[in-house]
């Protein structure tokens, strides 16, 4: 028997087995006072300016039946490895996402969780990496992911990659992520889209989902 392979947008974001998969949309990564912007002095407007998107999109998302997941990141001494303290910190000196601090939270200009809406806990860039999310997508039948949030070339990025090395199709919805940076985003973009899967907007799904449901009814 020939399998039939998702090749189109409308066949690998079909609502029935997609996941929107939101990656870090905390403080540290999204506010300007947060640590990234703090340490660095990165610009994160690219990163604002892509939050009500974002946002629009997981409503979108809960519209169309596609299953919605929230991922944030967190430092914890007791589960880093010696090569992220020698990069971030140890003990008392973890100076980002901290797991008494407030640059764990919720992104302000965020919408909240849903009840029922997953919420995945890493430790470390890769939402795959020793977490529960594999299991929880193959558990509920998900074949594609909905790649977005913080940041585009570095969490989504490696989440993605891992995602596509594990046989999920992957499409990065690109107006709902960001970086700190033009050069850093647009690099996440073409390594996605060129190795690893698809890349589309908002409004390109928005209009995939509006033809499915007009077939549909």
């Amino acid at each position: 028997m020939t399998q039939h392979l998702l090749k189109t947008l409308a066949d690998v974001a079909d609502p029935s087995h997609s996941a929107l998969i939101i990656i870090d949309p905390q403080h540290d990564f999204c506010s300007e006072r947060g640590a990234m912007a703090q340490k660095f002095g990165f610009d994160m407007k690219q990163i604002r300016e892509a939050v009500p998107r974002l946002n629009a999109m997981i409503e979108d998302c809960r519209k169309a039946g596609v299953l919605v997941v929230w991922v944030r990141e967190i430092f914890a001494d007791s589960k880093m490895h010696p090569n992220q303290k020698a990069l971030w910190g140890a003990g008392d000196d973890i100076w980002l996402i901290r797991e008494d601090g407030k640059g764990i939270d919720w992104y302000e200009g965020m919408i909240a969780p849903k009840t029922g809406e997953p919420v995945i806990t890493k430790w470390q860039y890769d939402a795959f990496a020793d977490t529960e999310l594999d299991l929880m997508l193959k558990s509920r039948g998900i074949k594609s992911l909905l790649m977005t949030g913080f940041t585009t070339n570095v969490c989504v990025e490696t989440t993605a990659r891992h995602g596509y090395i594990k046989g999920y199709h992957i499409v990065l919805v690109k107006d709902c992520t960001g970086a700190p940076t033009q050069a850093e985003y647009e690099s996440g973009v073409f390594n996605i889209q060129t190795y690893f899967g698809q890349a589309a907007t908002s409004d390109e799904l928005r209009q995939v989902w509006s033809k499915q449901a007009q077939k549909a009814a």
